[in-house]
């Protein structure tokens, strides 16, 4: 068996490889930015559905009163009855 060593890189090839890096690199912290504000928008998303699953409730919730709780009414006021002379 004979002893074969690999060549050494170029410079050219070694500043290629670490502008490769580099750009990688790059494209790394960018994706991970886009993905924190993925994530951001969804909370914020499933934020606003509770809210809104919220509102939604609430008057139904009043329309029904609980059990052993007094119903409420509303009262309307009549028009006054003109008098005839």
């Amino acid at each position: 068996m004979e002893n074969q060593t690999k060549p050494e890189p170029s410079r050219e090839q070694i500043i290629q490889w670490y502008k490769d890096e580099i750009e990688l690199a790059s494209l790394r912290a960018e994706l991970s930015k886009l993905q924190r504000d993925a994530t951001v928008s969804e909370a914020e998303r499933l934020q606003a559905v509770m809210v809104i699953a919220q509102i939604t409730q609430q008057p139904q919730e009043n329309e029904a009163p609980k059990e052993g709780e007094a119903k409420t009414r509303t009262l309307k006021r009549e028009a006054p009855l003109e008098e005839v002379h």
